[in-house]
């Protein structure tokens, strides 16, 4: 497994902010597909990182991707708080002052494992519902992006 380091408004592992597609294509971390966006001159503005088995997102010593939200989002919020009047809270997490948005289809909790709905499941179904503990995405991007 690699590590990928995050830089908040700067880079996820190699591929910084402000590259051109040939230069995204060239780095190491192009081979974990991330969804790259570039502006009017070509140049990257926004990078997102999907879940993955062959590498990690890091911020420092968090796994981004790898820790439960409840646990992640008040020590993220401890850096920079996240936007509190965005719609989607509990599945999106926009950190505006850091650029860094964290994401995921599902907003679920470890209290919702001891529901009925959630219990009458089948164990394989409990396991594919459990991702939803953590998020899928971890992007990065430039200032202005979201005005």
């Amino acid at each position: 497994m690699i590590n990928l380091a995050v830089e908040p408004g700067q880079s996820i592992g190699d591929i910084r902010l402000g590259m051109t597609q040939k230069e995204v294509e060239q780095t190491e971390a192009f081979a974990f597909d991330p969804k790259v966006e570039y502006d009017t001159q070509g140049k990257a503005i926004f990078i997102e990182f999907y879940e993955s088995d062959e590498c990690k997102c890091v911020l420092g010593e968090l796994d981004l991707l790898g820790t439960e939200a409840d646990v992640l989002i008040p020590q993220l919020d401890a850096i920079a708080p996240y936007d509190r009047e965005d719609p989607e809270l509990g599945f999106s997490y926009q950190f505006d002052q850091i650029g860094l948005i964290l994401w995921r289809p599902v907003a679920m909790t470890r209290e919702e494992m001891n529901e009925p709905w959630f219990l009458e499941m089948s164990t394989e179904n409990q396991q594919d519902e459990m991702k939803h503990l953590c998020f899928s995405t971890v992007a990065i991007y430039t200032e202005g992006y979201y005005e």
